[in-house]
């Protein structure tokens, strides 16, 4: 299993660290009970330290998703104001397909997602190291349509736009009000469906053994993302 930042300087993996679990334990904290929190209750005056890094996505089709509030780190990588732009702009196109599977999961789900992007430089050049947090937020309306993110890049940033592939992607699927699980952060899990067999008093006096549950993964389109399904 890749481990986020391992590309990186060690400076810069601790710093990555910080500001993800920063604005993660900011969008714990709106949560107050409910699964997934509300845009209008992100204050940006709670997340000083983090405006260079965070962002908010509006959701706009299926894995389409634009820029509603934007950030310095994102502006320093593509050498512009990125406010109403789709995030998608700031992936390659081989990557792009797998950026917005991982991006309507995180809203469906919904789910709380992690990525590793790189980016390509030519003549000797070490390549940008990015990690990406995305954090599901509900709109007025209730609808899961916008996310609170949080971007980090190692590296000198070269002649602008700089675009990243994705190198792996961690998700998370969101239960309850409280995210404590045990499960690893690279599986999203489906429901185990329980059927009740009927009462047969001659099966219950041979006491014969239950089958065991069979679990399997399940192949998906893209090798970053993996489901774990438990067959009934």
């Amino acid at each position: 299993m890749r481990i986020f930042g391992d590309g990186k300087s060690g400076a810069a993996k601790v710093h990555s660290i910080e500001v993800m679990q920063e604005v993660k334990a900011y969008w714990e904290g709106l949560r107050d009970g409910d699964s997934i929190p509300y845009r209008s209750d992100v204050d940006p005056r709670r997340i000083q330290k983090l405006l260079k890094h965070a962002f908010i996505l509006e959701r706009i089709a299926p894995g389409l998703a634009r820029l509603r509030v934007s950030c310095n780190t994102l502006s320093d990588v593509m050498g512009m104001d990125m406010r109403g732009m789709p995030m998608s702009a700031l992936i390659n196109g081989d990557s792009r397909e797998s950026f917005g599977e991982v991006l309507e999961k995180v809203f469906s789900a919904p789910a709380v997602g992690r990525l590793e992007l790189t980016s390509r430089r030519s003549f000797g050049r070490t390549g940008l190291q990015g990690e990406m947090m995305l954090l599901p937020l509900r709109s007025d309306s209730g609808e899961v349509n916008r996310i609170l993110g949080a971007i980090t890049i190692d590296g000198d940033v070269g002649r602008s736009p700089e675009r990243f592939d994705l190198e792996g992607s961690f998700l998370r699927r969101i239960e309850a009000a409280s995210e404590n699980s045990s499960e690893p952060v690279a599986t999203i899990l489906r429901p185990q469906k329980i059927s009740m067999p009927q009462f047969d008093p001659a099966a219950q006096s041979a006491k014969a053994p239950k089958a065991p549950v069979q679990t399997t993964l399940a192949p998906t389109k893209h090798a970053h993302l993996r489901l774990v399904v438990t067959d009934s």
